[in-house]
């Protein structure tokens, strides 16, 4: 009878710290990413990807359609050599940039901060 509530709690408390584990690494980041200075890399649009980004559960989204929220990630390759770099940006930006563009990258730790092409 007492061991029903004993695991309830263990399951709570595992589920707290892992959320309070997930919320410092987020704040972690963006200090990072607010502390980091600008750089700037020689780059080549290698990739783009749109993705449909809702708070719907799968039940929802087949009742009522998607909403026009969308997430833009772009892939960018050194000229340099070196692995790709994946960066979220807006609309405006992604739809600027085509798949082998060429031009530098501004970013600032892992967050997007502009692409001026050649």
């Amino acid at each position: 009878m007492s061991k029903m509530p004993l695991f309830f709690i263990a399951v709570v408390a595992v589920i707290v710290v892992a959320a309070s584990f997930r919320f410092v690494q987020q704040r972690r980041q963006n200090a990072e990413n607010d502390a980091a200075p600008v750089m700037e890399r020689s780059v080549l649009v290698a990739t783009k990807r749109e993705l449909p980004t809702t708070d719907r559960r799968t039940r929802q989204r087949q009742v009522t359609p998607v909403e026009d929220t969308m997430r833009y990630e772009v892939w960018f390759r050194p000229q340099s050599g070196g692995l790709e770099l994946k960066m979220r940006v807006t609309a405006e930006q992604y739809h600027s940039m085509s798949v082998g563009d060429a031009g530098t990258l501004q970013y600032k730790g892992t967050r997007f901060v502009g692409f001026i092409p050649d």
